[in-house]
């Protein structure tokens, strides 16, 4: 195996920072940090670790749909993206107006699912005392089909249910609402944000860690499937979810953060960066970390001369921590850096949720793919799961065949006519952009290990 931070030597690049360890051009990084200072400004622009909080409120719809989070707004304002967003809102709520949205808001916060589920307990109480069947009890209350169906998986969940409210739900929802009503016009940012933390109190108040609020609005969500006999699918659907921002998105962020208006105008954190160094938990031998705005929409790389005894032979250990989960990590082979205008290197990128690339650079250009994103069902997937990746070249009469290993699985070969023939090996990590990142409050986190 590759021993990285031992045998780390001068040569660390970083795409669009031109930040190289002893081989930067001193021009380009005078005029880098010239350009850094002025637009600090814009930079560190990001939400307020109280905003950031409230907003994450909202995680399991923002990670359903792919939105921002880490803007009040879903997503690019964008027409196209308006006329979406108002066609959920009348398809899913029957929201159409400005008007419509507050009183779709008191309604859902005031007589909501909880207040459902309230009623459902009711009756399950009056079965327990008087010994009525549920079919007595179907025919006794009138219920409808839909509160028929949720009767039915109250009691099937009980257990759970009995102590449960699904106010994390209810207005878990509402944060929800508010966004999609700033995103359409409906509410202004001040307003928007003036209901969104009223909502963030409540629930801070009301629930003392993210598990608890995570599991009562997952509980609520299913409940509300459950209506039209959908909650298995509901909770096929939700549960990966709950499972992410637990081990990936909440779990960084501090349950009783200051929501108070104070905090939310200074409270914002530090960014912090760590890029290819001795991680401080010893977990890993190398660790990428950074929260800095300034590294959004970019990718950082670190390259040294392969000391392995096979110099065909590539191979790592390596994880994401946290950071989003479209964007992938992984290390670079055959890499040529003689010449730092010219590079030219394979990377192979993975992602927490199991797919994979194989992409060529020529001369400081991409060309065409070797291995285009595709699953594979030998990558672990999820957050903080270490995958075993190596890569073994042939050469063959000038042409040179790559097999791609996953947990010693052999998971895709590609032969090249043209193949590199640098002598280097690296890491490489890519981050998104400032609504998909979570920027300065939670980083992205990549361990390398050998």
């Amino acid at each position: 195996m590759i021993n990285w931070y031992q045998t780390s030597k001068k040569g660390d690049s970083r795409h669009g920072h031109d930040k190289y360890k002893g081989e930067i051009i001193m021009r380009s990084r005078l005029l880098l940090i010239v350009l850094i200072i002025s637009c600090k400004s814009f930079l560190f622009a990001e939400l307020t670790k109280a905003q950031f909080w409230a907003i994450s409120l909202a995680g399991m719809m923002t990670e359903m749909n792919e939105y921002n989070r880490n803007t009040l707004n879903m997503g690019a304002m964008t027409e196209s993206n308006k006329r979406g967003w108002l066609e959920l809102l009348r398809r899913d709520w029957g929201v159409t107006n400005r008007e419509e949205l507050l009183e779709t808001l008191d309604t859902t916060e005031n007589v909501g699912h909880a207040s459902s589920l309230r009623q459902m307990k009711q009756i399950i109480n009056e079965m327990a005392n008087q010994g009525f069947s549920i079919f007595e009890i179907y025919n006794k209350y009138e219920l409808t089909d839909y509160q028929y169906n949720r009767l039915k998986f109250t009691i099937a969940n009980w257990n759970i249910l009995r102590d449960r409210t699904l106010m994390a739900w209810d207005l878990g929802r509402n944060i929800s609402l508010c966004r999609w009503g700033y995103s359409v016009g409906f509410l202004e940012e001040e307003e928007a944000w003036e209901k969104i933390m009223y909502y963030a109190k409540k629930i801070q108040l009301f629930y003392n860690s993210w598990n608890g609020y995570g599991i009562d609005y997952l509980m609520g969500r299913l409940f509300f499937g459950s209506g039209s006999g959908e909650d298995i699918t509901y909770l096929l659907r939700t549960v990966p979810l709950y499972n992410k921002l637990t081990t990936a998105f909440w779990n960084h962020i501090e349950w009783y953060t200051n929501l108070s208006t104070e905090a939310r105008d200074t409270s914002k954190a530090t960014a912090q960066t760590s890029f290819y160094e001795k991680p401080a938990d010893n977990d890993g031998a190398l660790q990428f970390q950074t929260n800095d705005p300034s590294d959004y929409n970019k990718w950082s790389s670190f390259y040294i001369d392969n000391p392995g005894t096979d110099q065909n032979i590539i191979q790592c250990n390596i994880k994401k921590i946290s950071g989003d989960d479209n964007y992938g990590f992984g290390i670079l082979f055959c890499v040529d850096d003689s010449d730092m205008s010219k590079r030219s290197f394979y990377r192979l990128f993975i992602t927490v949720k199991g797919t994979f690339t194989v992409q060529k650079m020529v001369d400081d250009k991409w060309v065409k793919a070797p291995v285009d994103w595709r699953d594979s069902s030998f990558l672990k997937t999820g957050y903080n799961v270490y995958n075993h990746i190596m890569v073994e070249r042939t050469d063959d009469n000038g042409s040179a065949t790559f097999n791609i290993y996953f947990n010693k699985n052999l998971a895709a070969t590609f032969v090249d006519n043209e193949p590199l023939n640098g002598v280097r090996v690296g890491l490489v990590t890519s981050v998104n952009v400032l609504g998909k990142e979570m920027f300065p409050h939670i980083p992205v986190d990549v361990r390398f290990d050998y």
